[in-house]
């Protein structure tokens, strides 16, 4: 009797992407592929419809023809990740747009920060070197040997501009509070946003229809971080839809109340219905002193990226 050959493990196939992105495919056909061996998007992406159904002989339901209509190589392919090439460096724009709030005598009385590919957002009162080069390494994944030389202070050039006009927080005032004195901007750190996901029936989904409203939760925790005068503060959050791979981005709402330190929150944001595509879930949080008034710039602001969603 021959021997079974027992082929050797790929050590880039351990990682095995989420099917239940793709439409038509459920809990137990996902389990299926990845059984037999299809662990990635690309993986599904290379094979026809015929050899898809053939892998997945015995479900019901399921033919070529099926899967051919419903495209799942088609969405893989647009959900996959092209595999890097170590021999050649892949560059890339990590952009920032920055802005300087500045007296009379040009001293800086606010700092905002953005960058673009992720929409991440920072603020925080006057000038702090520290901060700014701490949201700019934050938001860029340096190799160790690099972010140990940024470490390093370093002579920089900012080119300041003064805005026409003072900027002012369009944020909702909490009505009947008093406003008490400023207080300092919260630590680099404070905040975790740890989810941004499209629900239906309190539960995760992935795809969406065309016609259906968008249900989105965003889930965040304030983190003990040096020392603070309160215990809680007010947010105001706002969800967009960004199309994958563009720039369009689409709002899907806003939610604000008051958030205490070491206690999780989740709020849903309803939004309207999404035109066919795929869309990766944003979230932009901003930390304001309790009971602030209009005037009153964030202590903190972070943004984060959730989810992939498809409108199909």
């Amino acid at each position: 009797m021959p021997q079974r050959q027992h082929s050797k493990p790929n050590p880039a196939a351990k990682h095995r992407d989420d099917f239940l992105a793709i439409d038509g495919i459920g809990p137990a056909l996902a389990r299926r592929l990845w059984d037999a061996g299809v662990l990635a998007y690309n993986d599904l992406a290379r094979r026809s419809p015929e050899e898809i159904a053939t892998i997945l002989t015995g479900v019901a339901g399921i033919s070529a023809e099926r899967i051919a209509s419903q495209n799942w190589t088609g969405q893989a392919r647009a959900l996959a990740t092209p595999p890097r090439d170590a021999s050649v460096p892949r560059q890339h724009y990590a952009a920032f747009h920055v802005e300087f709030l500045l007296e009379s005598d040009n001293s800086v009385r606010g700092t905002k920060i953005r960058q673009h590919q992720t929409d991440a957002r920072g603020a925080w009162s006057g000038w702090d070197e520290q901060q700014l080069l701490s949201f700019i390494r934050n938001h860029i994944p340096l190799p160790a040997a690099a972010a140990s030389a940024a470490d390093v202070p370093s002579s920089a050039t900012v080119e300041r501009q003064t805005p026409d006009q003072p900027q002012k927080s369009v944020r909702p005032t909490p009505p009947g509070r008093p406003s008490p004195r400023a207080m300092e901007p919260l630590p680099f750190g404070s905040l975790a946003i740890e989810e941004v996901a499209s629900i239906r029936d309190d539960q995760r989904i992935y795809v969406r229809r065309p016609d259906e409203p968008n249900s989105i939760r965003l889930t965040m925790r304030m983190k003990p971080v040096g020392m603070v005068e309160h215990d809680k503060f007010d947010f105001y959050a706002t969800i967009a839809a960004r199309n994958f791979g563009g720039s369009d981005r689409s709002p899907l709402g806003t939610a604000m109340g008051d958030i205490r330190i070491g206690d999780p929150v989740s709020v849903e944001v309803a939004g309207p219905a999404l035109p066919v595509g795929l869309y990766r879930l944003a979230a932009n949080v901003e930390i304001y002193r309790p009971g602030h008034s209009a005037e009153e710039p964030p202590l903190y602001s972070e943004g984060a990226s959730g989810d992939l969603m498809r409108v199909s």
